[in-house]
């Protein structure tokens, strides 16, 4: 099962600013409402789940399983009866279409992308940056669609004219530049640039970026 907000959280939660009360104070602020909270609340539920408790088996329908057939007369059990024939599947039948994700999970998409792209910054995610995001996703077990979908991003990260596109509103605007800041530490000319540049994309005044570093501890 894909999970997008569980992805996110870990990201997020194993972040040095993170993982040291940034993130409170941007949820205290009103800045995590959205698909960021809702991914922080998936994680700590995922991460809060007792594991490995097996319900007992039970038929489809959720009723209790059928009792064993009846022993024939020579004390071995009698065979149960053939199964119906199934019905035969019309020639113009489709397939259902695959569900459609949640306005939320959209939005926590987007901000992983965001973060693998503020990695990219300086144009290549090399090994030790692959390593180190993929680290941040230990505690979380990944499934395999999650896992596929991590190692896609980062071999082919989204551009930062893609990450705007995909803001849809003022609030998700100050998330996006936020994941970002957490993911990267600004200590070069093109990531300095990235973030400079992804601020003025975003629609975000100076008042906003400052409120948002120092929300992260950075000022």
């Amino acid at each position: 099962m894909f999970n997008p907000e569980k992805l996110l959280g870990g990201l997020i939660r194993n972040t040095t600013r993170g993982s040291r009360g940034g993130l409170g104070s941007l949820i205290s602020g009103g800045m995590a409402m959205g698909a960021l909270g809702v991914a922080m609340e998936a994680f700590d539920h995922y991460m809060n789940k007792p594991q490995g408790t097996a319900a007992p088996p039970t038929a489809p329908g959720g009723s209790p399983p059928p009792p064993p057939p009846p022993a024939s007369a020579s004390g071995r059990p009698a065979s149960p009866p053939p199964p119906p024939p199934m019905p035969a599947t019309p020639a113009s039948a489709t397939p259902p279409a695959t569900p459609q994700m949640s306005s939320g999970s959209t939005d926590a998409v987007l901000l992983i992308r965001a973060m693998i792209a503020a990695a990219n910054a300086d144009g290549v995610i090399d090994q030790t940056e692959r390593n180190q995001i993929l680290e941040r996703l230990e505690a979380v077990e990944l499934s395999a669609e999650e896992h596929a979908f991590i190692v896609r991003e980062l071999l082919s990260p989204a551009d930062l004219e893609a990450i705007v596109a995909g803001v849809t509103s003022p609030e998700l605007a100050q998330q996006v530049y936020s994941v970002s800041l957490m993911a990267i530490e600004v200590d070069t000319p093109q990531e300095a640039h990235y973030m400079t540049t992804l601020a003025g994309r975003l629609g975000l005044d100076a008042a906003t970026v400052k409120s948002v570093h120092r929300s992260l501890e950075l000022e």
